[in-house]
């Protein structure tokens, strides 16, 4: 794979010394450690989010039903409290193989499964997906993923499921570029079951003419999901279940019903519409918790809006927004795999990827980990382009933004001071989607010297 824009293959990189390998290895396993470190703490102490995850699969198995989003005191009271209520069914059915352990056992295991994975991410995008030597994947890959750390940092604090689905998007383009295409639809299958925004990598499949992974994945989401979901609850009750999670996630979770209902808005939500609404709408972005009920925290209402537009006209407006961003997507992605070299569709897969980021509802810092394969994409052709080049300054100035924008996560807890509320409300980490997209648009108009014709 080649990423310059020259007449001429370029040699080759050399690998890099063993010292330098096993130094970057090493900067890795500290890394992985600190990880490991914030989310055991997280485990012990019983924090969320892997406490959803936990009591879904758990009133599974002691009730046969979904989780109300509630617990019942000893004395008989009600406590209500967040749930998964916009995840499908199939994620509580994979918890119960976990809720028959004590919580704590638990959550170990899932934190060593998601530090195995985050492992595996990294090894297989440095090893198939960067066109640099594939034993030299440590020194490759410290950098982009030490770019993202306080992102990551996010995801392993709440013990979350993103790098696991990540894992299964990376490993569906590898199966499929190997040939394994049935298997390349039922890791994508998979991934769609556990968050569902990857279903836009079907799109992008069905565009790259890859009918039969686009076909695997319905496939595993059909049977491991509705057909599933019939045996364990019945056709009634899986049925009603399904009614229950479109109202919920697709219907009252949507762009334009959050911005109608003013829920999701306050400043930890990078999603577009909810960005949009404390611009241009007179939204209270401080802190309340609406997906949980006993972390609401009292504070004084803040607005930033520089408009006072009705809400029905800012959701139309995210809307149309939305609307020519995915005009765009599928015109840049149109052309068949047939008609691509790896190095093209890679490219594009990581731009879907981001995309993904962009469409969300609810976008959270933790997120941000699936904009790891187009910084380390865009780290490989910056080795190739050298860093004099008008394009090599675009993408290290994204590069460089996306390291900055995390400084805004560096105060955590519910209430951070004015100064590091203020810019997550206004939408920088947002932004950094945005920005990274521009340089991997730019480089698919680069010359491809390995099929020597323009790829835009």
């Amino acid at each position: 794979m080649i990423w310059a824009n020259q007449d001429a293959l370029e040699p080759a990189p050399r690998p890099a010394p063993a010292a330098v390998r096993v130094a970057c290895l090493l900067g890795i396993a500290i890394a992985v450690a600190a990880l490991a470190w914030v989310g055991a703490r997280s485990v012990l102490h019983g924090w969320p989010d892997f406490e959803y995850f936990y009591k879904a699969g758990a009133v599974l198995v002691e009730r046969g039903g979904l989780d109300p989003g509630y617990d019942v005191s000893p004395v008989g009271r009600v406590i209500m409290r967040g749930s998964l209520d916009w995840y499908l069914p199939f994620v509580p059915r994979l918890m119960t193989l976990l809720a028959l352990l004590p919580p704590r056992v638990a959550g170990l295991i899932w934190l060593g499964l998601n530090l195995l994975a985050l492992l595996a991410v990294l090894c297989l995008v440095g090893r198939h997906l960067v066109a640099l030597p594939p034993g030299d994947w440590p020194v490759t890959q410290l950098v982009p993923f030490l770019a993202l750390l306080l992102f990551w940092w996010w995801e392993f604090r709440l013990n979350q499921i993103n790098v696991l689905t990540l894992l299964l998007l990376v490993g569906s383009l590898i199966c499929w570029e190997r040939g394994q295409r049935v298997a390349g639809g039922l890791w994508l299958g998979l991934a769609v079951l556990l968050k569902v925004t990857p279903a836009l990598l079907l799109v992008w499949f069905a565009l790259k003419r890859q009918h039969r992974v686009v076909a695997a994945a319905l496939a595993t989401c059909l049977v491991f999901g509705p057909l599933g979901d019939a045996v364990i609850f019945g056709p009634g009750d899986a049925a009603a279940h399904y009614r229950a999670w479109f109202e919920t996630a697709v219907l009252r979770g949507s762009h334009r019903n959050l911005i109608m209902s003013q829920v999701e808005m306050d400043w930890r939500n990078q999603g577009l519409g909810a960005v949009t609404s404390r611009w241009l709408h007179p939204t209270n972005y401080a802190t309340r918790f609406d997906n949980d009920p006993r972390l609401v925290g009292e504070a004084e209402p803040r607005t930033m809006n520089i408009a006072a537009l009705e809400r029905p006209t800012v959701a139309g407006l995210v809307v149309v927004v939305h609307l020519l961003s995915l005009a765009a997507l599928l015109w840049v992605a149109r052309r068949p795999a047939a008609r691509l070299t790896p190095a093209r569709w890679r490219v594009e897969w990581a731009l879907f990827v981001l995309a993904m980021l962009w469409f969300m509802p609810v976008l959270r810092a933790y997120h941000l980990i699936w904009t790891y394969p187009a910084l380390a994409i865009l780290a490989a052709a910056l080795h190739y382009h050298g860093r004099r080049h008008w394009w090599s300054l675009a993408a290290l100035a994204a590069l460089a933004w996306t390291v900055a924008v995390q400084v805004v996560s560096l105060v955590p807890g519910d209430t951070p001071p004015l100064p590091w509320l203020w810019p997550q409300a206004a939408g920088v980490i947002l932004s950094a989607v945005l920005i990274l997209g521009l340089p991997l648009v730019l480089l698919l108009r680069r010359r491809n010297t390995s099929r020597g014709e323009l790829v835009s």
